[in-house]
């Protein structure tokens, strides 16, 4: 007994640990999300060029592409990538999720979903209402009544349900895919219970690689599949559950398979199926290099912050993280359209329309830090604190409860 409660209390002083390398990792999953939007103002053609890598490649040989569009791309290409720092988030909330559910000595989903509720949706809510219905470059127009079921849709976390459901910023589908596998959680919960992690991943990996061979049998290298199917949360259900199941490996004390493969093989298998319309492959292959990078990190001596100056850098950012990728694509849109405004002929030069897309950081960082402090850092603590009520009254309840039949017996 002693022995298992000993084993107890350790997993409960590793699930209270804090990482500064995770905020870290935060920090460049959401520079990468930045520079990928920072592409998205080029002209049609070049666009199309860094979406398709394999189609550009074949017009170089075949000489339809001149040495500065070779330059361009291969100075581009990387941060259209930059994509792939949404795999690096979903990895990093599943990690954190099952981190943060077992962190009381006795889990329970109602005080996971509480905490959930108040992490995510105040900050979402005030973002969807900001710019839906004020931003001048982002806000809908509500004479269509197609924007009133968008602005719903939104506000009810179920956007990612259609295409035509889009609007107000193009990044906040995952929003709700990260609440719908929060939904989802439960169920890798009964599945690890019942087998255990290694087959649970096995489970949710053959949903998720169903789907995306399907995806790629059906529609290709060049045409996008639905919007429902690439959105769903079962399309990352894998890729999400890979980083709780790193934490648990790290709760129990034992070492991760994952941090046997090195993160660099798992890279390069992302950037070499990078090619696909919906990136069918390269999500997971990216996500599989950040959960074996976290299962290294975790397994290695120190796993302290890097005293470094762009180390400190990258944990401030990541705290603001969830803030700036609320914020930064409507911001983007608009800083890059007052400079076409002021300059004529901007749009047509690649490099300075990157650069005045990349300066909206100097707007966007502030912002988010504003939002970070003002409305994210009050609502988690507004949720701890109506969880700690409302366990308080359950108590008060149960030894009510109690207490009455006591009081009987002794009249």
């Amino acid at each position: 007994m002693s022995g298992s409660n000993g084993a107890h209390q350790s997993m409960r002083t590793r699930a209270n640990a804090h990482f500064g390398f995770i905020d870290q990792l935060r920090g460049v999953a959401i520079l990468l999300v930045l520079l990928c939007h920072c592409t998205l103002s080029f002209p049609l053609a070049f666009s199309f060029d860094l979406y398709d890598p394999l189609r550009f490649l074949g017009q170089v040989f075949a000489g339809k592409i001149s040495p500065v569009e070779v330059i361009d791309f291969l100075c581009f290409y990387p941060c259209r990538a930059g994509w792939s720092g949404v795999a690096v988030f979903f990895v990093v909330s599943g990690f954190c999720i099952h981190l943060s559910y077992s962190q009381s000595g006795k889990p329970d989903l109602t005080g996971f979903y509480i905490r959930r509720f108040f992490r995510i949706y105040p900050a979402f809510f005030l973002a969807v209402l900001v710019f839906g219905l004020w931003f001048p470059y982002s806000r809908l127009d509500f004479d269509q009544w197609q924007n009133w079921v968008r602005l719903f849709a939104h506000l009810f976390l179920c956007n990612n349900l259609s295409e035509l459901l889009v609007g107000i910023s193009a990044a906040y589908w995952t929003i709700p895919v990260e609440a719908q596998l929060y939904l989802l959680f439960p169920v890798l919960l009964w599945l690890v219970h019942r087998y255990s992690f290694g087959r649970a991943l096995w489970i949710v990996g053959i949903i998720q690689f169903s789907l995306q061979i399907t995806t790629a049998l059906a529609f290709g290298l060049y045409r996008l599949p639905p919007f429902w199917l690439t959105a769903s949360p079962l399309y990352y259900w894998f890729s999400w559950s890979i980083g709780a199941a790193v934490c648990d490996a790290y709760l129990k004390g034992k070492p991760s398979p994952l941090r046997n493969v090195s993160p660099w093989l798992w890279l390069i298998a992302g950037v070499a199926t990078s090619g696909f319309a919906a990136h069918e492959f390269s999500f997971a292959f990216f996500a599989l290099a950040t959960a074996s990078l976290i299962a290294r990190r975790l397994s290695s001596e120190s796993i302290q912050e890097s005293p470094s100056l762009f180390g400190r850098f990258l944990r401030v950012t990541g705290t603001y993280s969830y803030s700036i990728y609320l914020i930064h694509q409507p911001i983007i849109v608009a800083v890059t359209a007052t400079y076409k405004q002021a300059f004529a002929g901007l749009e047509n030069n690649r490099w300075a329309m990157f650069f005045a897309a990349l300066s909206s950081w100097l707007i966007i960082f502030p912002v988010a830090a504003v939002l970070y402090y003002l409305v994210e850092r009050p609502s988690i603590s507004l949720g701890k604190h109506l969880l700690r009520a409302f366990s308080q009254r359950l108590n008060q309840r149960s030894f009510g409860a109690i207490a009455r039949p006591a009081n009987v017996l002794s009249k």
